[in-house]
């Protein structure tokens, strides 16, 4: 079977999707990671105070929920597959209202996902590309190992200088790996334990490991 040319390439619509989400998600999670400031010290009413806390959510959350899904894109694009970022209104929705009716207690971090295809026929690639249990498990694991890297990137940093938007980077990053580890469809943990239980096991509890570690250092 040819090989097909790989390309890193995105749509209009993705970028848009992914600015949206991004967004989205910053909002949500700022009412989270500055609960105290804005709750209980009064800071909602103070526009630039409120600004600040949305940038810093916008460069930790994003930074976290970007390269997550552009390493979904990444593998499935390196195995021939078609693979767009699909943002998912209702998610993004349900993410600010949850935040704001439990004033930063919880937030529902359901924004979209990568959509995986395979590729159309063409010369150069004459078949359909045929999934196998790893490339499935390959795609799904890859979102997870990168806030994994980016969770100890950010411990690292935590314990040279003690900023808490460092260590808060960790945090968000550990919590986002174990949530899309959770074994069920459509999370990624299901794709990753259909195709290795122990490879799931080991990644899931090291996730784990890292959020305790962030617990620590907040």
């Amino acid at each position: 079977m040819a090989k097909t040319k790989y390309e890193f390439h995105f749509s209009g619509k993705e970028v848009r999707d992914i600015a949206l989400a991004s967004v989205a998600l910053a909002f949500s999670f700022q009412l989270i990671l500055f609960r105290e400031e804005i709750f209980i010290q009064g800071l909602y009413s103070n526009v630039v105070a409120m600004l600040n806390f949305f940038l810093q959510s916008l460069i930790i959350v994003g930074l976290a929920f970007v390269l997550h899904e552009l390493g979904h894109k990444y593998v499935a694009q390196k195995k021939g597959l078609w693979a767009e970022f699909r943002a998912w209104p209702a998610g993004l929705g349900l993410a600010v209202v949850i935040a704001l009716i439990s004033r930063g207690g919880f937030v529902f971090a359901a924004p979209g996902a990568v959509m995986i295809a395979p590729s159309k026929k063409s010369r150069e690639n004459p078949f359909l590309v045929t999934l196998k249990k790893e490339d499935v498990g390959q795609i799904g694991i890859i979102g997870a190992v990168i806030n994994i890297i980016l969770g100890l990137i950010f411990i690292a940093l935590a314990m040279i200088m003690p900023i808490k938007i460092f260590a808060v980077g960790a945090q968000v990053n550990a919590w986002l790996a174990i949530f899309n580890l959770i074994p069920f469809n459509p999370l990624d943990g299901a794709k990753v334990m259909f195709w290795s239980k122990w490879i799931w096991l080991g990644t899931f509890l090291f996730s784990i490991l890292i959020f305790a570690l962030t617990i620590i250092l907040i």
